[in-house]
């Protein structure tokens, strides 16, 4: 499973782009930078889009894809997640006021844009991928992806606070290669932390336990006036055990 990272950050400055990662050249996991990083034949060739969450820094680029691939793809991008988040996006995004419903637009081939809900805690079939979404805590619907091809497993989680089922699923993956996770903030603001449902590397350490075994643990979105100070509490806290994801780079799991 090769895992392209074009953003991984939770805010945006130059050099320093939204989360968003593609799997295997196909399939996209949030769309916060994809037009930012890559050009439109590479665009044109992601078949399914699955969204962790509604809010904007990972899922904007859905717009600007949309209008990119427009009479370029034979098919539909069909854009997945469970359906609380794609209500939010239809209501707040493709809205035809902030921008044009792409669901709703056809080409020579069909709507650009297909919407497809994701049963939570129940695995579908992607094309090579089995994807598994389970609900995370954060201020909005929100979900993690356990994403399996070839008896290899990632478990990719969006924005979250401190939470249970989606460790719960970790530990029945027997193939798990790799966690990917979130964590925004540095610990002295925890108490921001909690108030907007995302991690500190003190509670990152809280939830790795919940994990109960030894597998690559990876983190993201990271606020980039932070970055050098939540670098310096991952080295104290975790070693070499926990590596930060680097923008531009490719992962093989």
């Amino acid at each position: 499973m090769r895992y392209q990272v074009l953003g991984c950050f939770g805010g945006e400055a130059p050099g320093r782009r939204l989360s968003s990662f593609l799997l295997d050249g196909t399939l996209l996991i949030d769309t916060g930078s994809v037009t930012a990083a890559l050009e439109v034949a590479s665009q044109a060739r992601i078949d399914h889009i699955l969204l962790t969450h509604s809010h904007l820094d990972h899922s904007r680029g859905l717009a600007h894809l949309a209008d990119n691939v427009f009479g370029v793809r034979k098919a539909p991008v069909g854009v997945y997640s469970i359906e609380p988040v794609l209500d939010g996006l239809k209501a707040s995004l493709l809205n035809n006021v902030l921008w044009p419903d792409f669901t709703e637009i056809a080409g020579a081939h069909g709507p650009v844009l297909t919407f497809q809900s994701l049963p939570e805690d129940r695995a579908t079939i992607l094309g090579p991928f089995t994807v598994t979404p389970v609900r995370v805590h954060h201020t909005v619907a929100c979900v993690g992806y356990l994403l399996e091809r070839d008896a290899r497993a990632v478990l990719h989680i969006g924005d979250t606070g401190p939470t249970d089922q989606v460790w719960h699923v970790a530990r029945q993956a027997s193939h798990l290669k790799a966690v990917v996770v979130e964590t925004t903030f540095p610990t002295r603001l925890q108490g921001l932390a909690e108030a907007s449902g995302h991690l500190t590397p003190q509670t990152l350490e809280g939830e790795l336990a919940k994990l109960g075994r030894e597998v690559q643990v990876f983190l993201y979105h990271l606020k980039p006036q932070f970055i050098p100070e939540i670098r310096r509490e991952i080295r104290d806290r975790f070693g070499s055990r926990v590596r930060i994801l680097e923008q531009g780079a490719t992962y093989e799991f």
